[in-house]
C-alpha cells in the first residue's frame, strides 16, 4: 500500500498528470483585435482619402472664384450688387422698426465694402443673398428681443433706477447680477442687460413692446410712424405671447394685437 501512495504521489507531481491549460481563448481575442486594428486602419486611410479629395476641389474651386474676380463678368455683377443691396435698404426703412442695430449693422457694413476700390465680387452677392434671406425669413417669425422703452421720456428707466438703487422694485436685479455686483462689477457694467422690457414682432404684420413688468405696452402704428398705447384687454394677452416667444412657456396659441386697413379695425 505505501508503494501504491507512493507511485500515486509521484504520478500527481509529473508534468504529465497537469492538465494542459487551454490558450484557445486568448488566441481569439489576439486575432479579434488584429483584424480591429487592421479594419480601423482601412477606415482611417478611406477617410484620409475622402479628405484630400475634398480638399483638393475646395482649392480648384478658390482658384477658380479668384480667377473669375479677375474677369469682366465678375467686374459686370458688381453694378447689380450695388441695386440689390440698395432695393434691400428701402424695404427695410420702409419696415417695422424691430431688430434695427443688428439689421442695419449687416447693411451698412455690406453698403460700405460694395463702394470699396477692391471688391470681392463674390463674397459681396454671397453676403448680399444672406442678407436677402434674413430680411425674407423675418416675415415668417415670431420674434422678441429685450430693449428700451420706445417713448422717448420713458426709455432707460429701469437702468436709472439701478444706478439711484440697486435694491428697488424697478430695478429688479436677478441673483447673477447681484452676485457680479458683489464681485465688483460696476453698475454700468450691466447695463446692456437692464432693458426696460420686451419687443415681439409678428413677422411683418405687427411690432409691440411690452413694459418689463408688464404694466404697459405700445403698438407700433406703421402709417403714423409713431407707437400708440395698448388696453389692458390686449396687455393680457401680449404677456403670454412674449414668454411663448422667448421660450419660457410651452407653444400654444399666440394672440397678437393686429391693426388692419386704414379705418384702424383690430384684429387677433
Amino acid at each position: 500500500m505505501a508503494a501504491t501512495a507512493s507511485h500515486a504521489q509521484d504520478a500527481d507531481e509529473s508534468p504529465e498528470a497537469v492538465p494542459p491549460v487551454s490558450t484557445a481563448p486568448l488566441a481569439d481575442q489576439y486575432s479579434a483585435v488584429l483584424q480591429e486594428i487592421a479594419d480601423r486602419r482601412i477606415n482611417i486611410a478611406q477617410r484620409d482619402f475622402y479628405v484630400r479629395q475634398q480638399q483638393a476641389q475646395i482649392e480648384e474651386l478658390s482658384a477658380q472664384i479668384e480667377a473669375a474676380a479677375d474677369t469682366d463678368a465678375s467686374q459686370a455683377l458688381l453694378p447689380m450688387v450695388r441695386e440689390m443691396v440698395a432695393e434691400i435698404e428701402k424695404v427695410m426703412v420702409a419696415d417695422l422698426p424691430f431688430r434695427v442695430e443688428r439689421r442695419f449693422t449687416l447693411l451698412d457694413v455690406l453698403r460700405e465694402d460694395l463702394q470699396g476700390d477692391n471688391v470681392a465680387v463674390g463674397d459681396a452677392y454671397r453676403r448680399a443673398m444672406e442678407l436677402y434671406g434674413q430680411e425674407v425669413n423675418y416675415g415668417y417669425q415670431v420674434g422678441s428681443y429685450t430693449g428700451n422703452n420706445p417713448i422717448a421720456e420713458r426709455q432707460g428707466r429701469r437702468f436709472q433706477a439701478c444706478q439711484e438703487d440697486v435694491d428697488s422694485a424697478l430695478c429688479d436685479l436677478n441673483d447673477e447680477q447681484r452676485r457680479a455686483l458683489n464681485s465688483g462689477a460696476e453698475i454700468t457694467d450691466l447695463e446692456d442687460q437692464l432693458y426696460d422690457g420686451n419687443y415681439i414682432h409678428f413677422g411683418r404684420l405687427a411690432l409691440l413692446y411690452l413694459e418689463r413688468d408688464s404694466s404697459e405696452g405700445y403698438r407700433f402704428n406703421q402709417a403714423g410712424g409713431e407707437w400708440e398705447a395698448l388696453s389692458n384687454a390686449e396687455l393680457l394677452g401680449l404677456r403670454q405671447s412674449v414668454r411663448i416667444a422667448r421660450g419660457e412657456s410651452a407653444i400654444s396659441t399666440i394672440s397678437a394685437p393686429i391693426r388692419i386697413g386704414e379705418a384702424g379695425a383690430d384684429a387677433s
